[in-house]
């Protein structure tokens, strides 16, 4: 039996090339300081400083970031955005508070409403084709002047690379009395030209961005941002000691450093050379009429403010091909691997840290592979439709329920007693204390016959998921 590291040895002498996270896409050249990781895999000694009290050496390195950025204050993550998330939702709720929770958001989110035991009202995306698209700032206003809630958080860019309207929903946020919170994970690299405003230059209060996604990092690289002074940084940094581990790695924190020093120094040129060649593979598979990647002209509807043009996404609703085929023939005759498949689209990721030769290698493919796809005599309809659950209890009062497994099929009218989601990205379809519905048993059904993961479901045969017992 191969160990972990020989099965991850063995991924890297295979010779496919990484089309997804984490954004280094393993270019060693990057990692100048990093040769040795045994070097610096120290711990807090003298003259080290220590992230949970920076006055040093990693003050002096968050400063430096957060100046470049532009931000009010910037931390530094070493248990990916997910830690971010948790503490943003505890710095700004108190127990039992109404919360405007984005419906699309890492499950993550759910876990701190769960957690602090809050009363969630979801914002829902509008939707653009086969996937989410912005939030309406009238919707809102609504929900807010509903629930009094004083926090919001919400996804931009989406995990296919959607930004929503952050300053007009900030303003209606603040005119509220509430903070925005927005997870940004997909979007560290917006401070490059090119690329859409990041969020804590558009208003937002907290935003929080994995470094390790779309720029040159390791995974579990992250960072947290505050703008204005709707935000306690003495919560935050409290919050931050009850989360983040307690020995927290200094090859992480190196690397975030060295990271934003090759963004300083490369980032623009490299954005602008791997732009040029996204906007030339956009154009060449557009132009086959069958495989579509989405760009700058789905901004303007359905809540789209802007977008980002680093994600391709694979849209072949107009095929009969799925998005599982197409992942399977870029992986075994293209030696490629791309980020995410599901019934309709695949999703590639880029960063600056790509080998350009073989991002065109990558275009090349695609273009290939469209000129020999038919299109579909009734090509699929690719509005999905929004599901939403009817809430019975809480996250929070749900974990105090005695559960029991159901097959998938006999669970429509009863309550969910653990999450249900899609991963990656780990977006709940449904949320324990909701009841399942028969759409939602329809939905994890077609998504596991297109070959698609779903956490949460307990036994592969049945299908079972676990259900509050009453």
């Amino acid at each position: 039996m191969k160990s972990l590291k020989e099965k991850l040895i063995e991924y890297k002498k295979s010779g496919i090339y990484p089309m997804h996270m984490p954004g280094h896409k393993r270019n060693t050249s990057l990692f100048k300081d990093l040769k040795n990781i045994e070097d610096i895999d120290v711990t807090e000694v003298e003259g080290l400083d220590n992230l949970h009290d920076p006055e040093g050496i990693i003050k002096e390195s968050i400063d430096k970031t957060s100046k470049f950025l532009g931000t009010d204050k910037t931390y530094y993550l070493v248990n990916g955005s997910t830690i971010g998330i948790l503490v943003a939702i505890q710095a700004v709720t108190n127990i039992g508070d109404s919360i405007i929770v984005a419906r699309n958001s890492h499950k993550s989110a759910y876990n701190a409403v769960s957690m602090r035991n809050l009363k969630p009202a979801y914002l829902y995306p509008k939707k653009v084709g086969a996937f989410d698209g912005g939030y309406d700032p009238k919707e809102l206003n609504e929900l807010l002047k509903d629930t009094g809630a004083k926090a919001v958080i919400i996804t931009s860019p989406t995990y296919e690379g959607v930004v929503s309207d952050i300053k007009s929903l900030a303003e209606v946020a603040h005119e509220n009395a509430a903070v925005l919170i927005v997870d940004s994970a997909h979007g560290a690299h917006f401070m490059l030209d090119g690329f859409p405003n990041p969020a804590y230059k558009e208003g937002a209060d907290i935003v929080i961005e994995s470094v390790h996604k779309t720029l040159p990092a390791l995974t579990q690289i992250a960072v947290m941002h505050t703008m204005g002074d709707r935000v306690d940084d003495d919560k935050v940094r409290d919050s931050l000691n009850t989360y983040q581990s307690s020995s927290p790695s200094y090859v992480f924190l190196a690397n975030i450093d060295e990271t934003y020093d090759l963004v300083m120094e490369e980032g623009e040129r490299k954005a602008e050379e791997l732009l040029k060649i996204l906007s030339k593979i956009r154009e060449d598979v557009n132009n086959t009429g069958k495989i579509y990647i989405p760009g700058l002209e789905i901004a303007g509807e359905n809540e789209v403010y802007d977008y980002d043009l680093g994600k391709l996404v694979l849209d072949l609703s107009k095929t009969n091909l799925t998005g599982t085929e197409l992942q399977e023939i870029l992986r075994e005759k293209y030696k490629f691997e791309t980020e995410m498949a599901n019934k309709k689209y695949v999703i590639a990721m880029t960063s600056i840290a790509d080998d350009l030769e073989k991002i065109k290698e990558f275009g090349e493919a695609l273009v290939e592979i469209a000129k020999g796809l038919e299109i579909a005599d009734t090509p699929e309809e690719n509005e999905e439709e929004t599901i939403k659950n009817e809430i019975k209890y809480s996250p929070y009062e749900a974990t105090l329920k005695e559960t029991e497994t159901v097959a998938l099929k006999d669970a429509q009218g009863k309550v969910a007693g653990d999450y249900l989601y899609k991963y990656p990205p780990g977006i709940p379809l449904i949320v324990p204390g909701e009841i399942v519905s028969k759409n939602l048993i329809k939905e994890v059904e077609k998504s596991l016959e297109s070959g698609l993961q779903i956490k949460g479901i307990t036994d592969k045969i049945t299908r079972g998921i676990k259900v509050i017992k009453e």
